[in-house]
């Protein structure tokens, strides 16, 4: 694993035109380098580098970022190729540091299956011993968990650039396992390394079931999907770059309700636009399922009426049905409550592809406050955050999230008792680790489109739930010209289709203009969101709002929820908390 300090320096090398020029030929066009977009066609040059802010960008179909960017998407590397080949073309020595989770390789079980398994497998699945030597599946005796003995099981083996990488064993009664600490990758993943389409199931016979009828391009996800509960996906953070390039990707998991989840999860870190969905018979919910019931005529049909993931703008009642039968015989969908308080959370719940907007008087803590919020979602929720701050560099956010984790000061303040000890720092640098992922903003094209399109990367690689944009006067300021009321509205509705398209919810920090001081307490009054800098648009386009007021004499921390889109999310009013200058937490009042 590449260490902090070398992927620092290494970012800081990066030079944009020098790698782009090194894959495509770029003309002089006053301070900046033009050429005709790799990434799309077109005749007149919309590609352009600019050695001053080190990116690039195409004006014609908005593709933007650095030369690692470049690298990963242009030329097909992940993070760490991209990083080596950097480092090798400014001679820098990469320092490598021990992996945090040491990935088991599986010792290969290559017992043949047995006649009976082969009839089992031809006689209730309709699968050829063929397809069965063509997948290199095998069997032997393991100890498996449900039977809690040593038995017979089949092996489904999982392999990666033709190395075993991972093997699930299936015994009687639904009895599975998967090798402990081995890596968890697609089923079958070889097969679509140069494939423009591709099939995925949601188990490895189904799988087979696709290669029965000539369909070879197929994986499968190594383990099935939850009901409720956030999916992380670990499989597609580990494959993520073998579907970057495909241009057509058709969703065949489980016709349930924990398959039609994983099915929208999929779909949403894939990109809808690529997606395909089947519709399967009555009574099917899976493609095994049609090809025994049906046959393979049947299956190989149903492939071919795939119909794209819904049209992006276009919602029928089809779409809906289910949906408002559920809001009728459920109720409305509840929010995220963040568990910070009782009384927070009776005020405001954070629900998927909403945007809250926080503000309030400057040093009163709304950063502190949205940390504190952030870190208790994840705790409670599992969700993952994409972080762009431009007020606290990452790795002393990281401290900040270290001590709303552990309800403890990072550094020395008043007594030994109020600082974290070693295991909690190590315990919280994991839970950071593993919950949020931070921008690079030195590396980023920082204008409201740049900052959506590195926020879409985040939820492809991460499966991010959340993101935080603080403050919004970072983002690149109007253009000479532009209306200010304007372009906050078109930067607002930019913001909030991303968060909507994604299913992401987002905090956006937002300072409030000069406000004046009562004459009598000589207090700042407490601001609103009309009080934001620029237009009243931060009130009227956001699903939620509140703003953070502390008394700095009594360090006494009011939050007002001043406005809830949705009334089933929450209501407005306030709660009241003391906080601690010394381990920096909100005691609820």
């Amino acid at each position: 694993m590449i260490s902090e300090n070398s992927i620092n320096e290494i970012k800081a090398s990066v030079v944009t035109y020098d790698v782009v020029s090194s894959f495509i030929s770029l003309k002089k066009k006053g301070a900046d380098f033009v050429a005709c977009c790799p990434y799309h066609n077109e005749k007149s040059p919309s590609f352009s580098v600019s050695p001053s802010k080190n990116i690039y960008k195409c004006f014609g179909c908005g593709k933007s970022g650095d030369g690692i960017t470049f690298l990963m998407e242009h030329e097909k590397m992940d993070f760490i190729d991209a990083l080596k080949w950097v480092a090798a073309k400014n001679n820098i020595t990469i320092e490598e540091v021990g992996h945090r989770k040491v990935v088991t390789k599986p010792l290969p079980r290559l017992e043949k299956l047995s006649p009976e398994t082969i009839e089992w497998f031809e006689k209730h699945r309709a699968i050829t011993n063929n397809t069965l030597l063509r997948f290199g599946v095998t069997e032997c005796m393991e100890w498996m968990p449900k039977a809690q003995a040593t038995v017979k099981t089949i092996c489904f083996n999982y392999f990666k650039n033709e190395q075993l990488v991972n093997i699930k064993y299936r015994a009687k009664n639904k009895d599975f396992k998967m090798v402990k600490d081995a890596e968890l990758i697609f089923y079958n993943l070889d097969a679509i390394k140069d494939e423009d389409t591709v099939y995925i199931t949601e188990g490895e016979i189904d799988a087979m079931s696709l290669y029965e009828i000539g369909v070879y391009n197929v994986v499968s996800v190594p383990n099935g999907a939850a009901v409720s509960g956030t999916q992380k996906l670990e499989y597609l953070d580990n494959c993520y770059k073998y579907f970057t390039p495909k241009t057509k990707i058709v969703l065949m998991v489980d016709n349930d309700v924990a398959g039609l989840k994983l099915r929208d999860e999929l779909a949403r870190r894939l990109g809808y636009s690529k997606c395909w969905v089947v519709n399967y018979f009555n009574g099917c919910k899976d493609a095994n399922e049609v090809l025994v019931k049906h046959g393979k005529a049947a299956l190989l049909s149903m492939i071919e009426q795939a119909k794209m993931y819904p049209l992006e703008g276009e919602i029928t009642m089809d779409d809906m049905y289910e949906t408002v039968v559920d809001f009728y015989d459920k109720g409305y969908p509840l929010g995220a409550a963040s568990g910070v308080s009782a009384s927070f959370d009776e005020l405001l719940t954070f629900y998927p592809g909403q945007l809250t907007i926080i503000t309030g008087i400057p040093g009163s803590g709304k950063s502190e406050f949205v940390d504190w919020l952030m870190a208790s979602i994840s705790k409670k929720h599992g969700w993952d955050w994409g972080i762009c701050s431009f007020e606290c560099d990452p790795p002393f956010h990281v401290t900040k999230l270290a001590e709303k984790y552990t309800d403890k000061s990072f550094g020395f303040r008043k007594n030994t008792e109020q600082r974290m000890s070693k295991d909690e720092f190590e315990d919280a640098i994991g839970f950071v680790d593993k919950y949020f992922h931070f921008m690079n903003l030195s590396l980023v094209d920082i204008s409201i489109e740049g900052l959506i399109a590195k926020a879409e990367e985040f939820v492809v690689r991460y499966g991010i739930k959340g993101f935080l944009f603080d403050p919004w006067n970072c983002i690149e300021p109007k253009s000479e010209g532009e209306d200010n009321t304007s372009i906050i509205l078109q930067r607002l509705n930019k913001l909030i289709a991303f968060l909507d398209k994604y299913k992401v919810h987002g905090f956006l920090i937002a300072h409030p203009t000069k406000l004046r001081k009562d004459v009598q307490t000589k207090k700042y009054e407490i601001p609103n969101l009309y009080s934001i800098s620029g237009s009243a648009h931060f009130f009227n386009r956001t699903h939620n709002g509140m703003s953070i007021y502390r008394d700095f004499e009594t360090n006494q921390v009011d939050v007002y929820v001043q406005k809830v889109k949705w009334s089933w999310l929450g209501k407005l009013g306030y709660c009241s908390y003391n906080f601690d200058t010394y381990t920096r937490r909100y005691i609820p009042i």
